[in-house]
């Protein structure tokens, strides 16, 4: 190579080959689409997905950082700190690169996604920038924190995402604080101050400081982790497990709901006090808050070490006193916990902004028509409120928990196959435009018979792959998740049957069959085969 600059450029692409050629395929076939269909205001969900796998594959690329040990999350490269190049250098590439990079990549995909929009190109290709420099910093600076530097760099994003919509939010035209101007200043000088902190951190780190650093500090992270360690005898090999597996991986949930409710939902709510229909949206939104992020909580909660891309049982986990029936319940025991706290912290939040600042009229004209439409009874609303609330514990949970049957296996070629089969089925149905099945239903209700058939044969199948997956496990446990199985899927059936009363006013379908599928819908939700299956992979790992 010519240059220190060139040899490390010639470096990324070399590592990044498969990331740059799904990103050019990405874009390629984005584009294509946008010019096939009729231009509209906002781009297909195609292309929407398409344009999201491009800027997550470049942001991944810049992130810089080599894998260290098992955990799959690494640091920035040590073995550069013997090139001979500054560390500026060592920092200002990767940085003004995928800076470039990303500028670049939103060019390509500019038509697209500024159609419709009400934000300036300049503007979000300076969102762009900072966010590209705020994750860099996140995955140098905050290496000590391991993997959870996923969690905080997609807060960052997110948060980023919050701070580039108000300017558009009223009154309009913004006040000048929160002109594109002023909130694009900012954004850049703070991508400047993370920056020259990065390079700092890189200093420190090449010249040995790190290790002086954490000697400083290893009295007071011991002090520390003595206020979070046990210090009274577990009253069982179970309670233990169960202490175990809460700190490795039942907190995550939690601490990433109140995440969100604090620096996302919380600012977009205060903002957003005076719209009575913002915030009956938003209210939504924070509903569905756990239930989504335990979808991909859940992807990683399945595996036996939740940080770890190794699917093997640890020695150390392998080698407890207790069965394989034993350690499945206690993981399940822990998504329960991880769930009830999720879900207090949103409830508590909804019952403090609802009273405190938000706008409550379309919520109060909301609960007046349902109140009205059940004949004035004031505990049908209540009761309907609380059924909601256990529909989104029941699915929050029933994410966390539907993938131990493969993610215990230690099969990764099983594990994948599960985890991506949600997702090729949401990209099969932006193909092949899924919005248009209820226009298509409704030209002729009797197409509904087929899909209750469908649902009525995986139903049937549910049961005997249930019957089947129990059949070796003992009674005790069998009885204690029937028991929870039952009394969730009650609660799904209860609160189905009162939306029914609501739907076959407005729907103009076979009535009977579309009720068949709505209660079908209900009682395949919450797992029951799965579930049993997951002891049997869990032994197969456990002794091979």
């Amino acid at each position: 190579m010519r240059s220190p600059t060139a040899a490390l450029l010639w470096e990324i692409w070399r590592r990044n080959r498969i990331a740059v050629a799904v990103i050019v395929a990405a874009t390629a076939a984005g584009r294509l689409l946008d010019y096939a269909e009729q231009p509209t205001d906002d781009p297909s969900s195609l292309i929407a997905l398409l344009s999201m796998v491009s800027f997550l594959f470049v942001f991944g690329i810049f992130s810089y950082t080599e894998p260290s040990g098992a955990r799959g999350i690494g640091n920035f490269p040590r073995r550069l700190f013997t090139l001979p190049v500054s560390s500026l250098r060592l920092v200002a590439l990767p940085v003004l690169t995928g800076i470039a990079s990303v500028e670049l990549l939103y060019l390509l995909w500019l038509a697209p996604l500024s159609r419709g929009g009400t934000l300036s190109v300049p503007f979000v290709a300076v969102l762009l920038g900072a966010s590209m420099v705020f994750v860099q910093g996140v995955f140098w600076g905050l290496e000590r924190v391991g993997p959870l530097r996923l969690l905080v760099a997609g807060v960052v994003v997110i948060v980023v995402y919050a701070i580039g919509l108000l300017p558009s939010w009223p009154p309009s035209p913004p006040p000048p604080w929160r002109a594109e101007a002023a909130v694009g200043t900012a954004m850049a000088a703070l991508a400047v101050a993370v920056f020259l902190l990065a390079w700092r951190h890189i200093i420190r780190l090449r010249c040995g400081g790190s290790e002086r650093r954490a000697r400083r500090l290893e009295p007071l992270i011991a002090s520390a982790a003595g206020a979070y360690r046990r210090r009274t005898p577990f009253a069982s090999p179970v309670a233990a497990q169960f202490w175990f597996e809460w700190r490795c991986s039942g907190l995550v949930l939690p601490l990433l709901v109140g995440g969100v409710l604090v620096a996302v939902i919380a600012p977009i709510s205060w903002f957003a006090r005076e719209d009575a229909v913002r915030s009956l949206r938003l209210l939504l939104g924070t509903l569905a808050t756990p239930v989504l992020l335990a979808i991909p909580v859940g992807m990683a909660f399945a595996r036996p070490t939740f940080w770890s891309e190794d699917l093997s049982l640890p020695a150390f986990v392998a080698i407890r006193p207790l069965t394989d029936e034993q350690m499945v319940a206690i993981k399940m025991k822990v998504a329960a916990a991880s769930v009830a706290i999720s879900w207090l912290l949103v409830v508590c939040f909804v019952g403090m902004w609802l009273s405190l600042w938000a706008n409550v009229d379309a919520v109060s004209q909301l609960a007046i028509q349902w109140w009205a439409f059940h004949e004035h009874s004031v505990l049908s609303v209540y009761g309907t409120v609380a059924l909601i609330l256990v529909a989104g514990v029941v699915l929050t949970w029933r994410f966390l928990v539907n993938r131990l049957w493969s993610g215990l296996s230690g099969s990764r070629p099983l594990f994948t196959a599960s985890v991506m089969s949600p997702v090729l089925f949401v990209i099969a149905a932006m193909v092949f435009a899924a919005d248009r099945l209820p226009g298509w239903v409704l030209e002729d209700p009797a197409r509904m018979g087929g899909v209750v058939w469908l649902m009525s044969i995986a139903a049937v199948a549910k049961c005997l792959l249930a019957a089947w997956s129990w059949r070796r496990l003992s009674a005790h446990h069998l009885r204690q998740y029937v028991l929870v199985w039952s009394a969730a899927t009650t609660c799904l059936l209860a609160l189905t049957m009162l939306l029914w009363g609501v739907v076959r006013i407005y729907v103009a379908l076979d009535i009977y069959r579309f009720q068949s599928f709505m209660l079908l819908a209900a009682l395949l939700a919450v797992p029951l085969g799965r579930v049993g299956l997951a002891p049997s992979s869990l032994a197969r790992n456990r002794h091979r």
